[in-house]
């Protein structure tokens, strides 16, 4: 049996659609996103704009339609950050339910980070040795898992991403050097004061924002999950780049070779988050995950799916 998980992000829609290989094996037949902004500008006023809502909604229905295309016999659709704050995620949710789309569900901060942390210690090399820090950075907010073994010790979200930084801050490209390095600062205290330690054995970064990063770093022409997923990051090239987004206009950004252009708009403040988290870890670098709640979610309906 086919099955399908829509996660709806501040700053993109995700689809992933995936079946049952051997034993525990799932095979992962398409995995696909879209850029839509839900969130954008919603720091202005806590609401969802109409344009962000018809566009991110459309993009929803196209995208369960097509899974059930492709046979999916059941489409899981869950909200994140955007959905969780917004005054009118209601509203979005009818939206999508009176165009046809799945019911929605809206995930707390708790399960969002829970769920992507899982998925990391499942894919990547050691996770499980020691104690690891994970965390998973969005358009609307960033979460946190220390782990040991495979044990989860705690899961924390910090209402923080790379869209709602943007419209905050950067606004405008290119951006003052000084303004860059004291959003980091006071990010770096906030991630602190949240409870981001120093300590662990190994850092694991997921997230669009972390995998842009890495892949601008491999200087792909195309992003290649199998390039990226356990690929290492230094805090050096993070600073790198942190640096020239910070001296480029939004269209020079586009023309940077391995960053995806409906990105460059937001990258700067992905790259400022993952430095603050850096030092408010005392990492020196991190290992990339391509791998997050939409796998983990994938992983569990599947093995519901065999157990009933």
């Amino acid at each position: 049996m086919k099955k399908a998980v829509l996660d709806i992000g501040t700053n993109s829609v995700k689809l992933i659609i995936g079946e049952r290989s051997h034993g525990d094996a799932i095979k992962i037949i398409l995995d696909v996103n879209v850029i839509t902004k839900l969130g954008e500008g919603m720091r202005e006023d806590g609401r969802l704009s109409e344009a962000a809502m018809a566009r991110t909604a459309q993009a929803v229905v196209k995208f369960a339609d097509f899974a059930r295309s492709q046979g999916a016999e059941e489409v899981v659709c869950v909200g994140t950050m955007a959905l969780r704050t917004a005054e009118n995620a209601g509203d979005f949710i009818k939206k999508v339910r009176a165009a046809g789309g799945p019911e929605v569900r809206v995930l707390s901060g708790e399960e969002e980070a829970a769920l992507s942390s899982r998925a990391v210690l499942n894919s990547i090399d050691g996770a499980s040795r020691g104690e690891a820090l994970i965390f998973d950075t969005g358009g609307g907010s960033t979460e946190f898992v220390r782990a040991a073994g495979c044990e989860i010790e705690r899961a924390f979200s910090v209402p923080v991403g790379a869209v709602t930084l943007t419209d905050e801050n950067f606004k405008s490209s290119p951006s003052d050097p000084r303004l860059v390095c004291s959003v980091i600062a006071a990010l770096t205290r906030k991630f602190s004061e949240a409870g981001v330690r120093p300590g662990a054995a190994m850092m694991i970064g997921a997230g669009g924002n972390v995998t842009a990063i890495a892949s601008v770093a491999a200087g792909l022409d195309r992003y290649d999950p199998n390039v990226i997923h356990g690929s290492a990051l230094t805090r050096e090239e993070i600073m790198r780049q942190t640096a020239l987004y910070a001296k480029c206009t939004d269209e020079e950004r586009r023309e940077i070779k391995g960053l995806s252009p409906k990105r460059a708009d937001i990258i700067l403040g992905g790259a400022c988050i993952i430095l603050a988290a850096m030092e408010a870890a005392g990492a020196k670098e991190i290992v990339v995950s391509d791998r997050s709640l939409r796998h983990e979610l994938l992983r569990r309906e599947l093995s519901t799916d065999t157990k009933s």
